[in-house]
């Protein structure tokens, strides 16, 4: 079983691929941040801690790109 300092250095080393430095409005319209509200939304709504909610969206964006090799997105 992992200690807790490895789940934690584990943690920070998936979640720092996230980061992105680019300006919102450089790639993203109104609608895609109305969607971007309502997913914040919906992990409040489910109790999420904010690690659990970004670990969750890091997820969802590698799932994504899994995903893209099959279906036009």
């Amino acid at each position: 079983m992992k200690s807790v300092d490895e789940v934690e250095v584990a943690r920070h080393n998936y979640l720092k691929q996230f980061k992105n430095e680019e300006q919102l409005s450089d790639f993203l319209s109104q609608d895609d941040l109305k969607i971007s509200k309502k997913l914040v939304e919906l992990m409040k709504k489910e109790g999420l801690t904010h690690n659990e909610a970004y670990a969750s969206l890091q997820y969802a964006h590698n799932l994504l790109e899994y995903e893209s090799n099959f279906l036009q997105l």
